[in-house]
């Protein structure tokens, strides 16, 4: 099965956001958005970063927040970032996403 995927634009980042395996009725573009990845003209986006002004850029949530760029891939959902345990919860190291500790069920 061929997916979809988005991949940050600016240099030395390795995010990337796969679209889910199972088909939603969201289209990818609005879950990447909604994740936090960012798409606009790549003239108003951060300085020296490629692109022309007719091309959409694709800027991860960790570069969008001045975070990134992503330099070591891991376990995010988000843009596949590594991760650290913290007692909120397994958390990235670049775009902060927290992903909750699933309850012991054996306590």
């Amino acid at each position: 099965m061929m997916r979809n995927a988005v991949t940050c634009d600016r240099e030395s980042c390795l995010a990337l956001s796969l679209e889910p395996e199972e088909p939603e009725n969201t289209r990818f573009e609005d879950l990447i958005v909604e994740a936090g990845w960012v798409l606009r003209p790549a003239v108003v986006v951060l300085p020296g970063y490629p692109g022309a002004p007719d091309v959409l850029a694709h800027l991860c949530p960790a570069c969008a927040a001045e975070r990134g760029p992503v330099l070591e891939r891991g376990e995010c959902p988000t843009c596949a970032g590594a991760t650290e345990d913290l007692d909120t919860g397994s958390t990235c190291r670049y775009c902060r996403k927290v992903v909750p500790h699933l309850a012991d069920k054996w306590c």
